[in-house]
């Protein structure tokens, strides 16, 4: 998902468990709950396994040859 329906969906958790607090609901209050880790577990697993970014740690790297050094 993206970022910014991952945030309403986290923020629609707050909600039912706001409400949940306020009524009395315990079944909105763990809902509400659920939700709202599941949001962040969802996010928190994709940043670990997206893809690796375009960093190598030799200078100019393999494929970037505007960034050799002038001497190679």
């Amino acid at each position: 998902m993206r970022t910014d329906a991952v945030a309403g969906v986290f923020v629609g958790g707050l909600v039912l468990f706001l409400a949940g607090l306020i009524k009395g609901w315990p079944l909105a209050i763990v809902v509400g709950v659920a939700v709202m880790l599941g949001t962040i577990v969802a996010t928190a697993r994709r940043r670990r396994t997206g893809p690796d970014p375009d960093v190598t740690l030799r200078p100019g790297g393999e494929g970037r040859p505007w960034r050799k050094d002038a001497g190679e």
